[in-house]
Formats: structure tokens, sequence, C-alpha cells
């Protein structure tokens, strides 16, 4: 958190004094979430805390009634959604520097100096993290660092609409996280399993825990999956990007099944030869 406030230091005079109010709104879901650490609060208080400084947060981007709404809803699915997908190393550091490189890319591309400061101090605080976290982690970013990370993408993706940039460029890099959450939460429900008791349902979960695959091949494979995405909005045309997309993500969830079948041929073709 002391790295995201140096670098909103150095930023702030270069740009908006937005870039301080926003980085405000993100550092108190961080500080949400270190109360969470320590007390584990129940879900409705914490869903209601993240909704009212969602709603802050887009009141402060722009001040009109619909963009209380929009910014609930925005820092809610975002902080939430990195949340439940940093369950291993490595994962939620590359995946939010990659948010981070992105979203400088859109910001550049559309002259939006205050969504440039806001990923270029996410991606730097990411890279920063990732020694301490990967291979082998010393340090967990627990619910404050995921707090924190997810209010950051929260507040660049308000600022970013405000901008009127390249939203596809925005939200790519989190496809993958999107996708398992929201595929994930489906098959918990269609299972009739408690939707917020502690699991290992997620894909990258089950590939770690179920296919045995170490944290930071998932990690790195997520990425390589995450940047193969944002590339594709990147050079294509929208139609072709979004092909492109829904078949890495199928892949993406298809993936411990794959490795199952795969692990299972092997196994039958040893034994013949055997």
């Amino acid at each position: 958190m002391g790295g995201v406030v140096a670098g909103v230091g150095v930023a702030a005079p270069r740009t908006d004094p937005l870039i301080w109010q926003v980085a405000l709104a993100a550092i108190a879901l961080a500080a949400l979430g270190f109360v969470d650490d320590l007390r584990s609060m129940s879900v409705a208080p914490r869903l209601l805390a993240q909704l009212v400084l969602g709603a802050v947060a887009g009141w402060v981007v722009r001040a009109e009634p619909l963009w209380l709404a929009l910014g609930a809803v925005v820092i809610a699915l975002s902080v939430n959604c990195v949340n439940f997908m940093d369950g291993i190393n490595g994962i939620t550091a590359l995946t939010i520097a990659l948010w981070g490189a992105s979203g400088m890319v859109a910001a550049t591309r559309h002259e939006a100096p205050v969504l440039f400061a806001i990923c270029a101090v996410t991606a730097a605080a990411a890279i920063a993290f990732l020694p301490a976290n990967a291979p082998m982690a010393r340090l967990f970013l627990g619910d404050v660092g995921s707090y924190l990370f997810g209010g950051l993408v929260g507040v660049g993706i308000l600022v970013g609409i405000d901008s009127h940039v390249d939203l596809a460029l925005l939200l790519a890099p989190l496809a993958v996280y999107a996708a398992d959450t929201s595929f994930t939460l489906l098959r918990r429900v269609r299972r009739r399993q408690a939707l917020l008791s502690a699991h290992r349902d997620h894909v990258y979960q089950r590939l770690v825990w179920v296919r045995g695959h170490s944290h930071v091949a998932v990690a790195g494979a997520v990425t390589l999956v995450s940047l193969a995405i944002v590339s594709s909005w990147a050079l294509f045309p929208a139609p072709v990007a979004s092909v492109v997309t829904a078949l890495l993500l199928l892949a993406y969830l298809s993936a411990p099944r794959l490795d199952a079948l795969g692990t299972q041929r092997a196994e039958r073709e040893r034994d013949v030869r055997a």
C-alpha cells in the first residue's frame, strides 16, 4: 500500500487531482480488507461497505446519480473477483501487472493521463509484490492486498469509462478471472453447494490441487491466456477478437477435464506397451 501511495504522490502533480481521490477510494477498500483479515467480517456488512465505497468512487469520477450505481457495481465486482481468484502463488500479481500494462496502452491511445497514472502505479505495485509471492510465497496478499488491487482495477475501469477509452483493452486482461469466477459460481449453484463457503472449485485450483500442476505453471498459463486475449483485442477487429477470446476461455475452462483425459490416455498407452 505504501508503494501505491508513493506512486500516486509522484504522479499527482503531473496529472489531475482526481488520481488522489480515486486512489483514496482504493486505499479505503484495502482498509476494509485489513479489517476483514483481522476479524473475518460476515458477508452482509462486508458487501454493504464495498457497495458504499464503490458508490463514493463512482460519484468522485462523475458526480451524477447513475454513477453512484455504476461505481457500486463495478467496485464490488472487481474486488470480489480478484479476491476469489487470489488462491495460488503469483496469479494475481501477474494478472494485475498485465492489466496495468494493457490499461497504459489504452490510456496512451486516448490521451487519458489519470488512467495512465492509475494503471502505471498498479502495475508497478504488482510487479514489486511478485518476487515475494512467487515461485515460493513469503508473503500473501490476503484480503487487504486483493481488495487494494481490486479497488485499483475498479476505479481504473470507472476512469476509463469516463475518459471514453477502448474498454476492451481494460477488460480483456480480466477475462479469465471473470470467466473462472462465473463458471465456478454457476457450477456450485447447479450442485446446490454453498456459494460463500471455502472451496477449491475454481479452474485454477483444480489444476493445482486435483491435477497436481505447480502454482507457477498454472499462474503462468493463466497469464499467457490473458495475454493472448489482450493481444487479440489490440490487433484484430472486434468480431475476430471475440471469437478468439471465446475459444481461449473455453479451452481454459475445459483444462482440468482435458488434462485428466490426456493423463488417462497416456496411462492406457503405457499399459499397452507394458
